[in-house]
């Protein structure tokens, strides 16, 4: 299948690592140009020689995206560089300390909902003329099960998280006349160096986690990362307003 992402320009937000680090690398080998957005530009960095070594183009732009003005500059060199993104991609997400919600400090309360809905809202706004103007977008959030189960001390998250199916489908409602389409791809737990970190090297932790899915495994970066590129593609356009599990079946409770 040809997905007819050649010379697309491609945003990922939250491209320096994990899942977002093998989505620019998926995007960069179906010929998409790719804009590398996050904090660290040492990561970035990591991520633009992946994407190079697959044979595809690669800018790392280094920026807070809760920050309009950073984002503002990050956008101007993308543009200048790359040229205006009809492609969008957010995979950033926030860590957070678990805890009760009645416990969070305001300051905290607010830097989650900030990351994880405020401002994939705000940079899917600042693109969306653009898209209008190509008369093509794609517009891709990575979602969490969260959303619909919740989760222990991480309320604010999973409120963000069910935030963005609301975003995809408004967006896919309102702008799908202009060839933009805007979905979410849910996940569980992905096989990633945050993982590792969360599980602590415990083989336990670990163990239950596959037990709680159908194919007994913790979906890899790049399994994950497959969906999200066929969503941007052409052959996606007409899914759209849609929310697409990649979670190994953790969805389907069938923990035993």
């Amino acid at each position: 299948m040809q997905l007819g992402l050649a010379g697309k320009v491609a945003l990922v937000a939250g491209a320096g690592r994990g899942l977002g680090r093998a989505v620019a690398v998926a995007l960069g080998t179906e010929g998409a140009r790719v804009a590398l957005v996050a904090r660290t530009l040492a990561e970035l960095e990591v991520t633009a020689q992946a994407v190079r070594a697959a044979g595809g183009e690669a800018t790392a732009v280094p920026a807070d995206l809760t920050d309009e003005r950073a984002v503002t500059a990050a956008l101007g060199v993308i543009e200048a560089t790359l040229g205006p993104p009809t492609i969008l991609v957010w995979s950033a997400a926030s860590f957070f300390t678990p805890a009760r919600l009645h416990t969070v400090p305001p300051a905290e309360l607010r830097r989650v909902l900030d990351l994880d809905l405020v401002a994939p809202a705000a940079l899917v706004q600042r693109l969306l003329p653009g898209m209008m103007l190509a008369a093509h977008g794609r517009v891709v959030l990575v979602g969490s099960l969260a959303a619909r189960g919740g989760v222990r001390g991480g309320t604010a998250y999973a409120a963000a998280k069910a935030g963005l199916l609301g975003l995809a489908r408004g967006v896919a409602a309102d702008y799908g006349r202009y060839g933009i389409t805007a979905n979410v791809v849910t996940l569980s737990f992905v096989d990633t160096e945050r993982l590792a970190l969360r599980l602590g090297g415990s083989a336990e932790a670990r163990d239950r986690l596959t037990r709680a899915t159908a194919t007994r495994r913790i979906p890899t970066p790049a399994e994950c990362a497959a969906p999200i590129v066929f969503l941007c593609s052409g052959p996606a356009s007409a899914v759209t307003g849609a929310e697409l599990e990649a979670t190994g079946g953790a969805h389907l409770n069938t923990l035993v």
